[in-house]
């Protein structure tokens, strides 16, 4: 109830600010629309391309200018679509450009030069919706619209939960956004910021690991990126799930503009804009604070809950610089969280006499600086070169607590940290249209402290006690030969070394793209890919009090995938992939020998406290459907399915389900948007998600509160949790007026209180099965300003 006081009175008061601000506006608000036009593979600019923007009461045209900038004052608010046209080039359309008051629409557009110029008379629109934007990816690639995928019910703004929408990718789980692809460990998904390789980006997360419950990329910095499934290009390593690849917008460097917004995911503040109206140097910085940690500085939490609460705060910036012949940019993104979990062991209607749990306590903090500086040398070539620094710091613990909070023990104590400045330079090359050609290399240099004890019987067992510094050697190349306008071979090769292991990897990949009509695309991809192992497998001490497992190797992936796009009109499309994926050299352990590495990686603590060997094997393999009518006549409709298996073969040589098989998934999205007036957009989006039920450890708690595993062949992933199913509603409106844009939302999650279950363990002491839920009904909603 406090929280709906809470909702009620901040929406009060912005109202009242609202009101006040726009009384007396009337009339339709205007904009300017803007861009730059860039060759999509030498990025260099195209001039002279004419530029159409339209909608069904308005039309608006210019041309592109020597550096490529284009700029269309006056635009009424509203929906338009672009169509860009140069000789040469093939036509680019997109629609659902939004045109706000009180912020200016700039877009970034990329043309493709055409092989032949024979049939350059004939109209042959690219619609660029349904394609990635990297031109390297023939298949298992995906280019995620930032406006679109706003519209997901149940995302939260959150690009983990944006892209659980997707074919082939699975999430069980509603108190993270942990990407489980293809049946794959989240743990081999690589993220990118800029073409940088960046921690894992989310509050709460954990060294080793690539989710969490809140993420720190702010979508409103970020524009269109690619997300990949599998058989991606040879220019992205040290991965074997899946990559996403997200932008970074420029700031506006023309116009000086701002955000605020509140809403369960925090209070949140933003600007964009220019240094000097003579330069072209922008800037882009956004900072959030946590809602429930406002609630309690304003007295609105009680001394109960205090402890319990999630704390986090991020910062994310960008600088972007153009330079004569080239170009500097500068990206941080900072955050820091933490959270004390307490059992309160008083409650008799749940625990009972002899009963244990436990007090957790975790508390991280990460940095991330990225410099990039781009010469170009002519109109074919240029060289990015890449320069980072990044630091994560996770402070851990947990206290077994006995009934009625009478007694606490320390049970343990962790401190990670690792620090990695990186360096990497990437050359593009155009020989001519058919031709092109991107190679880079770099270095990864880990910095890492670990520090992880247990206690028993007052004694202190450290498992990770390591100070140590180690490198990982990259490079890559791939080549683009396009035979015609409708046929491309990409080949390419990753390459890297690991100097601990002393282990090198060499990585060919393949990828093949035909348009055998307009309408109708084959495509399929082969290569091969490793990933190094988490530093806390490296650095475990053993029971003599040794490093077994300083020599693991890689974990290796051959994968392939092979799919047919149709595009049955201009805004309908179906997609069908199928895929194999073959795991090999994966770590085993004797210590569980029915247990692998695979099945490690989307928890809060994830338990790699054993010894491994590179004896295991894998396999997924599966069939992705998507069905999409992308927005366009007000509405919108995504139909995503799954089926696939996800094995392993453990240390004896036995082949078992993973923890991750859990064999189909189906999400159900639409949305419909409705125009009132000539102000306001109200848009109405649902979800349906059915998934099947992931598979557990069969466990239970022994009389000492320690956590056992069943005995018996059974106990290992050969049960599932019951299938998973989820309802999901939001609401949302945009209103524009002279000064300033409101956006505000209701999210209505779990609509019909499903009860889908997390965990489960059998509680010896009280003979019976104890069984934890994730999320039931949850309302949130939260309210955006630009002005």
């Amino acid at each position: 109830m406090q929280i709906l006081r809470f909702i009620r009175l901040a929406f009060l008061w912005l109202s009242i600010v609202f009101s006040a601000t726009v009384a007396g506006q009337n009339g339709t608000p205007f904009q300017t629309v803007r861009g730059k036009i860039n060759d999509k593979q030498t990025f260099e600019a195209v001039e002279l391309a004419s530029v159409l923007l339209f909608n069904e009461n308005r039309q608006y045209v210019t041309v592109s200018a020597a550096d490529g900038e284009f700029s269309i004052a006056g635009v009424a608010v509203g929906r338009y679509a672009v169509r860009i046209t140069l000789l040469g080039y093939f036509e680019y359309n997109a629609g659902n450009i939004l045109v706000y008051s009180r912020k200016e629409t700039v877009l970034d557009i990329s043309l493709e030069q055409r092989v032949t110029l024979l049939d350059e008379l004939q109209v042959t629109p690219k619609v660029e919706k349904d394609q990635p934007l990297n031109r390297m990816a023939t298949v298992s690639a995906r280019m995620l619209s930032m406006e679109e995928a706003n519209r997901y019910a149940a995302s939260w703004g959150d690009v983990g939960r944006m892209a659980a929408n997707l074919a082939g990718v699975a999430a069980a789980n509603d108190s993270r956004n942990d990407i489980i692809i293809r049946g794959n460990s989240p743990m081999g998904v690589l993220w990118r910021l800029d073409g940088f390789e960046i921690p894992n980006p989310n509050h709460f997360g954990t060294m080793g690991g690539t989710g969490g419950p809140i993420g720190m990329l702010n979508n409103n910095q970020l524009t269109n990126s690619d997300f990949y499934t599998g058989a991606f290009p040879a220019q992205f390593g040290n991965a074997t799930s899946g990559v996403f690849d997200l932008k970074m917008r420029n700031g506006n460097n023309r116009k000086r503009e701002y955000l605020m917004s509140i809403g369960f995911n925090g209070l949140e503040l933003g600007a964009e804009g220019y240094f000097t109206k003579n330069a072209n140097a922008s800037y882009l910085i956004n900072g959030r604070y946590s809602f429930l940690e406002i609630m309690q500085a304003v007295g609105e939490i009680t001394s109960s809950l205090q402890g319990t609460i999630p704390k986090y705060k991020d910062l994310s910036a960008k600088i972007n610089v153009p330079l004569n012949k080239a170009n500097l940019s500068f990206i941080a993104l900072l955050g820091a969280s933490g959270i004390n979990l307490l059992t309160d062991m008083s409650d008799s209607t749940q625990w009972k006499p002899g009963d244990w749990s436990a007090n957790s306590m975790m508390s991280n903090t990460q940095i991330f600086f990225g410099l990039n500086y781009t010469q170009r040398f002519g109109t074919s070539t240029r060289l990015e070169n890449r320069f980072s620094y990044q630091k994560f710091t996770g402070l851990l613990g947990s206290d077994k607590v006995s009934f009625n909070n009478e007694e606490t023990e320390r049970y343990y104590r962790g401190d990670n940290r690792e620090a990695r400045p990186a360096w990497q330079s990437v050359l593009y090359h155009r020989f001519d249209v058919k031709n092109f050609l991107q190679t880079g290399v770099g270095a990864d240099y880990l910095m890492t402290q670990l520090r992880d004890t247990v206690y028993k019987e007052m004694s202190a067992i450290p498992f990770h006690d390591a100070d140590k510094n180690l490198t990982l050697l990259k490079a890559f190349a791939q080549w683009q030969h396009r035979f015609n306008d409708n046929l491309s071979l990409i080949p390419g090769v990753y390459t890297q070394y690991y100097t601990l292991a002393k282990d090198f990897s060499i990585e060919p990949r393949l990828g093949f793209k035909w348009n055998i009509t307009q309408s109708l695309v084959l495509n399929a991809g082969s290569g091969l890919y490793s990933q190094i192992q988490p530093r806390q497998i490296y650095f475990y001490i053993d029971e003599n009090g040794k490093l077994p497992n300083e020599t693991v190797k890689m974990s290796r992936s051959w994968q392939n995938a092979a799919g047919i796009d149709w595009k049955v009109t201009k805004s309908v499309r179906i997609k069908t992939e199928v895929y194999y994926q073959h795991l090999y050299n994966i770590p085993v352990t004797p210590d569980v020998r029915k247990e692998t590495i695979l099945n490690i990686g989307d928890d809060f603590y994830n338990n790699w406290d054993y010894t491994f060997e590179n004896k295991g094997k894998g396999r997924n393999y599966g069939v992705d459907i998507t069905i999409e009518k992308f927005f366009e006549q007000d509405y919108y409709i995504l139909a995503t399915a799954s089926l696939y298996e996800s094995k392993y073969t453990d240390y004896d040589g036995v082949e078992r389900d993973s923890r991750f098989n859990g064999n189909f998934s189906l999400n159900l999205l639409g949305g419909y948007e409705f125009k009132l007036g000539n102000h306001s957009l109200l848009t109405l989006n649902s979800k349906i998600s059915w998934l099947g039920g992931k598979r557990y450890l069969d466990i239970y708690m022994d009389e000492n509160g320690d956590t056992q595993i069943q005995p018996g062949d059974e106990a290992f992933y050969s049960k599932q949790f019951p299938n998973y199913f989820k309802l999901d509603f939001n609401v949302g409106m945009k209103t524009n007026y002279k000064r300033l844009a409101v956006e505000w939302f209701m999210e209505l999650g779990n609509l019909t209180n499903h009860k889908n279950i997390i965990t489960q363990y059998y509680n010896q002491n009280q003979h019976k099965m104890i069984y934890s839920y994730q999320s039931g009904f949850m309302p949130m909603g939260g309210c955006k300003v630009f002005f």
